[in-house]
């Protein structure tokens, strides 16, 4: 059987907010079952200075899926931080057949990978979430906009709080949020009111300095860190619980690293990855006024099984290019 190419295009078609949480959340399930072979070293980089762009891949091995995938990605670097979600970037997973050797299908994963990053932390916040949850987004682009989506499916949230540099993008994601939903969301420039009123606060950003003072975290809250150096780092030991996705990936992100060697941050600092917590290896959220910190960077297995999914439901409705 020919590999099959999937587009954007059909991804859009096949790809459910509910089999997105599904499929992240097994992968967390093998992650703890010990089921997931990732390649050694974990990621392989490169970048170039003229013309400034970056590039890296992962490669993961997933038995039950009888598959092994390969993530390839590559960007051009923008003086104001965009690029990496740039549609004329590289976003490919190459998926292999374990028994074989056979490719079996190239996934671009310009519209499921931002997806599959709110998702890893939605899985999450069904354990660590506070009671009558109130979501503030700082940042309004790709990934605050499936946060959204996927928030709005898997936890009860009363309001929806959307802050960001430019008015055009957190208004654009408002009018999307109300016509999902009934929850009430509001945009504004106010980034202090959405630190003060939400107590599941997710930051989504290109920045490359605090947005969020650790003075300002309140008891109960619960804080997700998807871009780096969103919070000032005292706030990593300041809170009851500090939750990951992947200690390995963590300890070496590039605004954790330096915590670490400073010793302001160690391994016994951490209370559990996400995948202890999902199968009851470690506790979630035990009291109200527990504030928990979660940071996620993403994970090969995750994408994946996403991809794998994909090419599935592709294959079975006849969507795709035979290469």
């Amino acid at each position: 059987m020919s590999p099959l190419f999937i587009p954007v295009s059909v991804c859009r078609q096949v790809v459910d907010v509910g089999g997105v949480l599904a499929r992240v959340e097994e992968s967390f399930r093998w992650e703890a079952a010990g089921r997931v072979v990732y390649a050694d070293p974990g990621t392989l980089r490169m970048a170039s200075d003229d013309p400034p762009a970056k590039f890296h891949s992962k490669a993961v091995v997933l038995p039950e899926l009888g598959i092994a995938g390969f993530r390839v990605v590559g960007y051009r670097l923008h003086e104001d931080g965009s690029g990496p979600s740039s549609p004329e970037s590289t976003r490919l997973i190459v998926l292999t057949d374990l028994a074989t050797g056979s490719p079996v299908a190239i996934v671009d994963e310009h519209y499921n990978y931002t997806l599959r990053t709110a998702a890893s932390v939605g899985v999450a916040m069904r354990h660590l979430c506070p009671e009558h949850p109130v979501l503030g987004l700082i940042g309004a682009g790709g990934v605050a906009h499936d946060v959204a989506r996927i928030f709005l499916e898997c936890l009860p949230l009363e309001a929806v709080l959307v802050t960001s540099r430019r008015p055009q993008s957190r208004e654009r994601l408002v009018d999307e949020i109300r016509e999902w939903s009934e929850v009430p969301a509001t945009a504004t420039a106010d980034i202090d009111a959405v630190i003060a009123r939400a107590n599941v606060l997710v930051t989504a950003t290109t920045v490359k300095q605090p947005l969020v003072p650790a003075g300002r975290i309140r008891p109960g809250m619960t804080l997700c860190a998807l871009g780096s150096f969103e919070f000032e780092p005292e706030t990593y030991r300041r809170v009851d619980k500090l939750v990951v996705d992947d200690w390995r990936q963590t300890s070496a992100a590039h605004d954790i690293r330096p915590l670490l060697e400073a010793g302001a941050l160690s391994r016994d600092d951490l209370h559990a990855e996400v995948a202890e917590i999902l199968v009851g290896r470690r506790p979630g959220r035990e009291r109200p006024e527990e504030t928990i910190l979660v940071r996620t960077e993403g994970m090969a297995s995750q994408d994946v099984a996403l991809a794998h999914w994909v090419y599935e439901e592709a294959r079975r409705q006849g969507l795709g290019t035979e290469l």
